[in-house]
C-alpha cells in the first residue's frame, strides 16, 4: 500500500484542522454565532486549507511569491464574507480615539501590520526553510504538514499568518473609509 507511505502531498494536520475548521464555520453560520473563537479560528483556517489545497492541485507551477500574496489576500476576503454570513456586524462603539485606555491609535497600528506583513513575507521569500533543515527536521515536518518538494506545505503557514494579519490591516482600512464617508463635510 504505497498511497498510506509518509509523507503525503498534504500532511495529515492540514487535513484535520481543514476539516475542523469546515465544521466550526458551519455551526457558526448555521448557530449564527460569530464572537466565539471558533468561528473566528475556523473562518481563518478554513479558506488558508482550501486556497493552499487549490494552488497544489491548479496553479503548483506559478511563481511562489504571486501564489503566496493572492492566496493571503483571498483567504482573508474570505475570513470576513464567511463572518459576515455567520452574523458579524461592527457593532457602532465609542470612539477610540477618545477612549482614556492606552491605544496605540489607528494609524501607527496601521503602519505596525503593514510593516509586520512585509516583514513576515520578506523573510519566507529570502528563507524559504525547506531546503536547509536536517534530517530530524525534515521528517517532522513533512510527516506534519506534507512534502517539503511541494508547494503545498511551503504555503499552508504561510498563507494563514499572512492573512491573519491583512484581516487587520483591512478592518482597519475599513474603518476609516467608513469614518470618512460618513462623516458630516
Amino acid at each position: 500500500m504505497s498511497f498510506l507511505a509518509l509523507p503525503w502531498v498534504i500532511g495529515p494536520i492540514p487535513i484535520v484542522v481543514t476539516v475542523w475548521a469546515a465544521y466550526a464555520c458551519g455551526i457558526a453560520v448555521a448557530t449564527k454565532t460569530p464572537t466565539s473563537g471558533e468561528a473566528f479560528l475556523g473562518a481563518l483556517l478554513l479558506p488558508s486549507g482550501l486556497t493552499a489545497a487549490a494552488s497544489q492541485l491548479i496553479l503548483s507551477n506559478q511563481n511562489f511569491s504571486v501564489l503566496l500574496i493572492g492566496s493571503q489576500v483571498f483567504s482573508s476576503l474570505c475570513w470576513f464574507i464567511i463572518m459576515h454570513v455567520s452574523g458579524f456586524r461592527p457593532a457602532p462603539n465609542a470612539n477610540m480615539e477618545t477612549s482614556s485606555e492606552k491605544y496605540p491609535g489607528a494609524l501607527k497600528l496601521f503602519a505596525i501590520l503593514l510593516s509586520a506583513y512585509i516583514t513576515f513575507n520578506v523573510v519566507l521569500w529570502t528563507f524559504p526553510g525547506s531546503d536547509r533543515c536536517t534530517i530530524g527536521k525534515c521528517f517532522a515536518y513533512e510527516w506534519a504538514l506534507g512534502r517539503k518538494a511541494d508547494v503545498f506545505a511551503r504555503l499552508y503557514l504561510g498563507i494563514s499568518f499572512g492573512a491573519l494579519v491583512l484581516i487587520g490591516i483591512f478592518a482597519l482600512l475599513f474603518r476609516a473609509f467608513h469614518k470618512f464617508y460618513t462623516t458630516p463635510r
